[in-house]
């Protein structure tokens, strides 16, 4: 597989993935007798379920029937239709999970019928198991409490029941009511007290220590916002500063974080009022929960696939609480995107209570997926109309990946240009260039590419760039000096597998080095043995000594764990390894794939070629493997 590369869009953006622990009933607290009855089908949704619904040609809400399970309209982005179908369910079908009841609950939340919500989660859970009353419920009812006014019942019940939510949920949304609820210095508090002293960032993507680091980000970037809001601007770079120090290599992309600290520009951020506070706070348990399940599953030797309806469900109904949450609406958007539910998308980006130009972006890039590429058109006018100046920046960003995918080069090197123009500081005027790198790529001016990647690697000397900057080196024949990059990144990172993906796949893609690429790329696949990036790579590397069928099951096994999504790469690779087994519809099947999957203009140019006349290159000899150890693909400096 080629260059795998992640480029963070700003170094404030919160990561909100929560850890696991245990989740210990919390103590019974008194709640007071509510004659309002029991929330069921005959009780209407409250208008922020009512806007979610898909309408249908008839101009009506399609509704249940549309639906054979509450996953489907889930997946729909159907809220109104799943809770109809939720509060449908008998009791006992509820009582499978506490979700059941808590999602009915947050709608009457939405609706503003605290009373109605509460006596939900006190039947619901009078008739749990558990002596006492679970954590969740009473996490739920203090934010009801906060929601109903009660300051001081909403903070004392909360107290009580943070130590059993999973993770940091507890602090983190106890810290957020106490913002809410005007407390703001004991939410600070909570932030100083859930600060480690010591910061250690991951070396890379893989590393274990990159869970705990998603969690100090959250607690420092909210600490700091907060701060920020509270115009305490120098403390609030302070805070920062902590995260800029444990990453001195992204120390451009921090100075513009805390830039926009201190001027407030491309910061959005605005005090939390309570109904945002409880949206938040919902968003993390959600993830906590995930995180949890994935947790259990790879301990028990599984691994996670498939669509996971309980988060995205968690997360939609959330929403409903504060429609206004772009950043959950972006999270649930993300989640339908991964499993291809593009229909799905549109309509959560489409139904928001206001329209922006971020949300026309989403919507395109859907439209675009789903084969309407008149109405991505469409969307992404609209959302270059409606974008602000502050928020230009980002948009053109999208609207330029859009308009690639859509293979508009003459609208898309416009976009480039005036991109680069208004990018005002080093951290903008690198990301620009690394985008122009990656759109004149993809239109196959590899030489324009290779000037902007080094371009963004000059205003920004980091590992991304360094590596974006070699992979386009390679491409217009300048093979040593990329290699030197590719050697000096993995003496750096000798235990990174993606940094050793990139150095043994450009090994056997652009030198005759196949032992040294096929050693490389077997120590990467023993260190991430599920990346189907990696095990194409090496899948590869196994086509090249000849050994055919063992190539072809490891990029069988890359295409099946990207699914429903294809890569272009990976078709491509088994469309070649099809043809030299003799199997010429399988392989031009795959080709056609490949082309669907918009590659860039020099490979879609070999494919379609491929497609026209077959494979016209001979099939690889095959060699000895090469004998692998455990130390294999270690670089020194003498390799360099």
């Amino acid at each position: 597989m080629h260059f795998r590369l992640t480029f963070a869009a700003s170094a404030l953006t919160l990561s909100a993935m929560m850890s696991a622990c245990a989740t210990e009933p919390a103590p019974a607290q008194p709640v007071a007798e509510i004659d309002a009855p029991i929330v069921d089908s005959s009780i209407p949704l409250s208008p922020a379920a009512r806007a979610t619904a898909v309408i249908g040609d008839n101009g009506m809400p399609v509704g249940i029937s549309a639906y054979p399970a509450p996953l489907d309209a889930v997946k729909a982005g159907d809220m109104a239709a799943f809770l109809e179908m939720t509060s449908g369910l008998s009791q006992e079908d509820r009582d499978v999970s506490p979700l059941f009841d808590a999602f009915l609950a947050l709608d009457r939340a939405a609706d503003g019928d605290m009373l109605a919500a509460r006596n939900i989660l006190q039947s619901s859970n009078s008739q749990d198991d558990e002596d006492g009353e679970t954590g969740f419920y009473a996490f739920l009812d203090a934010w009801l409490l906060a929601m109903e006014g009660k300051p001081d019942e909403a903070i004392e019940r909360h107290r009580g029941a943070a130590g059993s939510m999973p993770g940091l949920t507890g602090d983190l949304s106890l810290a957020a009511m106490l913002e809410a609820l005007g407390r703001p210095e004991q939410a600070l508090a909570v932030y100083e007290f859930m600060t480690p002293a010591e910061i250690e960032a991951p070396e890379h993507q893989f590393d274990p220590k990159g869970l705990l680091y998603s969690h100090v980000r959250t607690v420092i970037s909210r600490h700091a916002l907060l701060l920020q809001r509270l115009d305490r601007i120098e403390e609030a770079k302070a805070v920062y500063q902590k995260l800029a120090d444990a990453e001195p290599e992204e120390a451009i992309s921090y100075a513009a974080a805390l830039e926009s600290l201190e001027t407030g520009k491309n910061l959005d951020n605005e005090a939390l009022d309570v109904p945002a506070a409880f949206t938040q706070s919902l968003a993390d348990v959600s993830r906590a929960l995930q995180e949890q399940r994935i947790i259990r599953t790879i301990m028990m030797g599984g691994q996670i696939e498939g669509f996971d309806d309980q988060r995205s469900a968690f997360d939609q109904v959330a929403l409903l609480i504060n429609p206004e949450d772009e950043g959950l609406r972006a999270a649930v958007i993300d989640q339908l995107y991964e499993h291809a539910l593009y229909e799905g998308v549109a309509h959560v980006a489409m139904s928001a209570p206001e329209d922006t130009a971020s949300l026309q972006i989403a919507a395109g890039q859907a439209l675009i997926m789903s084969g309407k590429e008149d109405e991505a058109r469409a969307a992404v006018t609209r959302a270059l109309e409606i974008t602000d100046e502050d928020d230009r920046l980002q948009t053109l960003y999208g609207a330029l990946q859009l308009r690639t995918m859509l293979h508009d080069k003459d609208g898309s090197t416009e976009l480039v240009e005036e991109v680069i123009t208004l990018a005002s500081n080093q951290a903008e005027r690198a990301s620009a260039h690394g985008l122009a790198a990656e759109i004149n790529d993809q239109f196959g001016d590899l030489k324009a590419a290779a000037y902007h990647a080094e371009k963004a690697r000059e205003l920004d000397d980091t590992h991304d760039r360094r590596m974006a900057l070699a992979n386009a080196l390679g491409k217009v024949g300048e093979i040593n000096p990329a290699l030197a990059i590719l050697r000096t990144e993995l003496l750096g990172r000798p235990n990174d597998p993606y940094t050793l993906n990139s150095l043994g796949y450009f090994l056997i893609e652009n030198t005759d080095k196949y032992e040294e690429g096929f050693k490389i790329l077997y120590r990467a696949r023993s260190l991430a043995e599920r990346d189907p990036y990696i095990a194409d790579s090496l899948g590869w590397a196994y086509y090249r000594l000849g050994h055919l069928k063992d190539a072809q099951r490891l990029i069988e096994q890359s295409r099946a764990k990207l699914e429903p999504h294809k890569h272009w790469e990976i078709e491509t690779h088994l469309g070649d390894i099809y043809w030299h087994q003799g199997d010429e519809e399988a392989a031009r099947e795959a080709w056609q794939n490949a082309i669907e999957a918009r590659p860039p203009a020099t490979q879609r140019a070999e494919l379609e070629d491929k497609l026209a006349n077959g494979l016209t290159t001979p099939k690889p000899e095959r060699q000895a493997l090469p004998s692998v150890s455990i130390g294999d693909g270690e670089i020194d400096r003498q390799d360099i």
